[in-house]
């Protein structure tokens, strides 16, 4: 297959190359069958205006990445045809492919934690199908349908307060990689209303927004 590079930040490629690792499978093999449904979902979205594109250029790396904004280029093996539906999907919609595979990388590493968990013992009894398993198979006679409801929903719940769930909302990537005019001008009218926004290049300020929100113990 013929390699591209991309650029990453650190922390979160250290983070997907655990996993994968973890979850004994080929990085570059995974990438490639998954991919696809991705960019059908990106192409699914609005493309960006003239100035939602800069917009987006400039802030990404910033945008909603508390304490993880150092990037490293990675070579990555993909097929031929993955390669060309990646380019003319972020071409069509005017995103950067870093930009969306930075999104990606986010859906992945959050999809594949439960996978690990069992992936590397089968038996355990951390991941939620166990444990709402655990549940439902209760034979116990005192045991209600409401106990076993009640149960559940404090394991989904728990579950839930543990995990970062965003990346499985439907408008993940709308809402991260979609910027027009109107957008932009809400953004930096938000930007201004905290004082934080002065100038044409939002991204120093936004950095430093985010390292404000790190150290009141925001969740990236």
């Amino acid at each position: 297959m013929p390699k591209t590079t991309i650029k990453v930040r650190t922390k979160r490629w250290d983070v997907f190359n655990r996993e994968c690792k973890a979850a004994s499978l080929r990085r570059d093999d995974f990438l490639d069958r998954a991919l696809p449904g991705e960019i059908a979902l990106l192409q699914s979205i609005p493309a960006c205006d003239e100035e939602g594109e800069r917009w987006l250029k400039k802030t990404w790396v910033e945008h909603g990445a508390m304490r993880d904004s150092q990037l490293h280029p990675v070579p990555i093996l993909l097929s031929k045809n993955v390669i060309e539906q990646l380019n003319s999907a972020c071409a069509e919609k005017r995103v950067p492919r870093d930009a969306f595979l930075d999104c990606v990388l986010t859906f992945f590493i959050e999809r594949l934690y439960e996978a690990v968990i069992v992936i590397k013992n089968p038996r355990t009894t951390r991941d939620l199908m166990w444990q709402i398993s655990d549940v439902l198979t209760d034979t116990r006679e005192e045991l209600t349908d409401r106990d076993r409801d009640g149960f559940i929903k404090e394991a989904v719940d728990e579950w839930c307060d543990a995990r970062y769930l965003v990346p499985f909302c439907h408008d993940f990537y709308r809402d991260r990689l979609f910027f027009d005019a109107e957008r932009v001008a809400n953004e930096k009218s938000m930007l201004e209303s905290l004082d934080i926004f002065r100038d044409d290049d939002p991204a120093p300020k936004i950095a430093r927004l985010t390292h404000n929100d790190s150290d009141a113990g925001s969740q990236s």
